[in-house]
């Protein structure tokens, strides 16, 4: 089986929801946060039992984050993580993130460029919480006060009682149509600012030029290339990936500010986001577009895999994720 149906098998089994993911949702909204954590126990036999290619590709994609092949004891707390971003984001979409501590990290030049210009892109893939991303006030100028680290630092930024960001979301409705459906149940608001990117064309940049101009930002993932998509090949990992044209020709043709995000779940109930300045404006050449184009695509792949290693089972792509597999399976060193 080639790579593109391994990852279309993936995704089409996290479209078919299976019976513990809906039952997890449904206890959810019932009895809260602290009442349901118990369903990820069963959740987690539940994937090693019946997902064996994500075993193997948690097993792959683990091995190159660790440094170490990996053991079923890591693969089991990949899928834990997993789970636990699954059933928060139930409670993050719905608003009810009281229970949650949610710590954000913000380069300190994105916010002379959002006070400039607020709507903005943001870039995000498969790498923890995307949902803990929106629920993060516009970052204060930086000070003494607030700066960790070299980034400005908000603690349980998502309860300062500050407005959130505003974040309209960029998707395919018929390609995600189980996201869609969630977002419409959870967050009726939030479902009515889905831009459907299957539009595509003139369309479509008009309707994110118009969204962008309301002062939103737009998220957009750009970690995924299906099959049929243009993509462009980066290094990730020691190992070659094929990342989305589109999100780059896109911000290419919108002249918006880039901004990185990533939500990374820390256990328990913490999560951190960060936030990046990517680039003010992301340039295209008429003679170099595509060089352009791979230099821009090769720097997210180099974030991304820096976020990879700084949280390893946050990496929510359970399948292999390089067009060029190993030989063999890495062996483990028991259970």
């Amino acid at each position: 089986m080639s790579e593109e149906s391994k990852k279309q098998k993936w995704e089409a089994q996290e479209r078919g929801v299976p019976f513990m993911l809906r039952l997890m949702h449904t206890l959810a909204l019932k009895f809260g946060r602290n009442g349901v954590r118990w369903i990820l126990y069963p959740t987690v036999a539940y994937f090693l039992l019946t997902t064996p290619r994500g075993v193997r590709a948690s097993r792959l994609c683990l091995s190159r984050f660790l440094g170490r092949r990996a053991t079923l004891r890591d693969v089991a707390r990949h899928f834990f993580a997993f789970s636990s971003c699954t059933q928060d984001r139930i409670f993050l979409l719905s608003n009810q993130h009281q229970a949650l501590a949610i710590d954000a990290y913000w380069s300190p030049d994105i916010p002379a460029v959002l006070a400039r210009t607020p709507g903005c892109l943001l870039m995000v893939g498969h790498v923890g919480s995307r949902e803990a991303l929106r629920l993060t006030p516009p970052p204060p100028l930086p000070n003494a006060a607030n700066l960790r680290d070299g980034k400005i630092f908000m603690r349980n930024a998502h309860l300062h009682g500050g407005k959130s960001l505003e974040v309209a979301v960029l998707l395919e409705r018929q390609v995600e149509r189980r996201m869609t459906a969630m977002f419409e149940k959870l967050n009726p608001a939030l479902a009515a600012n889905i831009i459907d990117a299957s539009e595509r064309g003139p369309a479509l940049v008009l309707k994110l030029k118009e969204t962008l101009e309301s002062g939103r930002m737009v998220g957009i993932g750009a970690d995924r290339a299906r099959a049929e998509e243009r993509a462009i090949e980066a290094t990730f990992m020691e190992g070659t990936v094929r990342f989305p044209e589109g999100p780059w020709i896109l911000a290419a043709a919108l002249g918006a500010p880039v901004i990185l995000g990533f939500g990374l779940y820390r256990g328990g109930n913490r999560y951190d986001v960060h936030f990046e300045l990517f680039s003010e404006r992301i340039t295209l050449s008429r003679q170099n577009r595509r060089a352009d184009m791979q230099r821009a695509v090769q720097r997210y792949a180099a974030r991304l895999e820096h976020y990879a290693r700084l949280a390893p089972y946050n990496w929510f792509n359970f399948y292999d994720f390089w067009t060029q597999e190993p030989s063999s399976e890495p062996a483990t060193d028991g259970g």
